[in-house]
């Protein structure tokens, strides 16, 4: 059986670790979130940032060569690789998981459930006892 101190326990020590690792990446920098983009068998490539803001555009200098018609063309397949890039990016940000709420809800759960699971128990061994000895719940 599963008592309430245990369940109390338990959830410490969930907090305590989730704590640590909540902690420890809060502390690192934020991931940059970025988008990259290559065309031409990665003789161009193109960096895009959120805002749709393109950061970088690099050209290997053999391409340069190229009939201006076929750059451009390599550049605007690349920004549209580092754009598409970008949104998937943004979109995996977006999906992971707020641990600060996730750690909020369950230290709620320990200040409230818990006692409350305390009292339950208390109110059933009170009746149990007065089963066992022959008195009325």
């Amino acid at each position: 059986m599963t008592y309430p101190s245990d369940l109390n326990r338990s959830i410490s020590e969930l907090l305590s670790t989730l704590g640590r690792n909540d902690a420890g990446s809060a502390a690192e920098a934020a991931p940059v979130v970025q988008g990259v983009g290559e065309a031409a068998d990665g003789m161009v490539r193109v960096v895009a940032l959120p805002g749709g803001q393109i950061e970088s555009v690099w050209i290997d200098p053999r391409l340069m060569r190229s009939a201006s018609e076929t750059l451009a063309e390599h550049v605007r397949k690349a920004t549209n690789a580092a754009l598409t890039d970008l949104r998937s990016a943004v979109a995996a940000v977006a999906l992971a998981p707020d641990t600060t709420a996730l750690l909020e809800q369950l230290r709620e759960v320990q200040r409230s459930a818990v006692p409350q699971l305390q009292g339950i128990i208390d109110t059933l061994g009170d009746v149990q006892d007065r089963l066992s000895s022959g008195r009325r719940p």
